[in-house]
């Protein structure tokens, strides 16, 4: 690993919850600790980024976000990606990425079911699992399916988690194919690290991950903040081979945004 993703990922460790204020606390002692010792400059970069996280305590971390976004706004405008976004993701997922209906489905960011609900339909009973970071939202998905016989009938799961627990949530389940839309597009790079540790022990030898994201490799690792990242996708392949996966490049699909497909390595 080189030594700017290594230390990147630290400061994103350490500065996680930044609306917390133990660990902001702690998050500055470190700070000065490292001042004091001539480490400077990473200090300053440390430093830097809790202050651009602190800025405004309803963007701080992505769950901060997507719970202010619930409570300002309907479930489907909050998740976003316009009305017909269900048929063009079941015709990217089925048609042109091969998901079968028996496989054993993870929507990460599941959000308000606005482009799955074709999905839900099109699996097996009981082969559907979706995660969000937000209380409204999952709630809402919920009552969404009850009130859908068709989509009831399929039985289809849901839980809220902020941190990609899935081996601990699901202890059960091995998944053959995994989507997250919109969600690397909101989170630092150490989410994307647990993402990719955490599924890598629930997926199937033979599993897919799409996820997609902001793609500009003029920047180190990444720039911007939870309401919109860009990755560098060298970053984001050396980071996928050091947690178990080959990356690769996909590119513009009609779902939006830029595709990456992860395969176990």
């Amino acid at each position: 690993m080189k030594l700017e993703t290594l230390l990147e990922l630290i400061m994103e460790a350490v500065a996680e919850n930044p609306a917390t204020s133990l660990i902001r606390k702690k998050t500055f002692q470190l700070i000065e600790e490292l001042r004091s010792e001539g480490n400077t400059e990473l200090a300053e970069a440390l430093e830097r980024n809790v202050r651009i996280r602190t800025a405004n305590p309803d963007m701080g971390t992505y769950k901060n976000y997507w719970n202010h976004l619930a409570q300002r706004l309907e479930p489907d405008e909050a998740t976003g990606g316009g009305p017909d976004m269900h048929h063009k993701q079941y015709t990217f997922l089925v048609d042109e990425c091969g998901l079968k209906s028996g496989e054993i489905f993870l929507d990460i960011g599941t959000g308000s079911l606005r482009g799955t609900r074709d999905i839900i339909t099109y699996l097996e009973a009981g082969n559907f699992h979706g995660m969000d970071v937000s209380e409204a939202l999952i709630s809402f998905s919920q009552e969404r399916v009850a009130a859908s016989p068709e989509m009831s009938s399929r039985r289809p799961s849901f839980c809220v988690d902020d941190r990609f627990r899935f081996s601990s949530i699901f202890p059960d389940k091995t998944f053959d194919f995994a989507f997250a839309k919109s969600v690397f597009t909101h989170v630092y790079p150490d989410a994307i690290w647990d993402c990719l540790t955490q599924l890598r022990r629930v997926i199937s030898p033979s599993g897919r991950f799409f996820a997609t994201i902001f793609k500009d490799n003029s920047v180190q690792i990444y720039r911007g903040d939870v309401r919109k990242m860009y990755f560098n996708t060298v970053w984001l392949a050396e980071t996928a081979n050091l947690s178990g996966w080959t990356l690769e490049e996909i590119g513009n699909t009609r779902v939006g945004q830029y595709m990456c497909l992860f395969t176990p390595n």
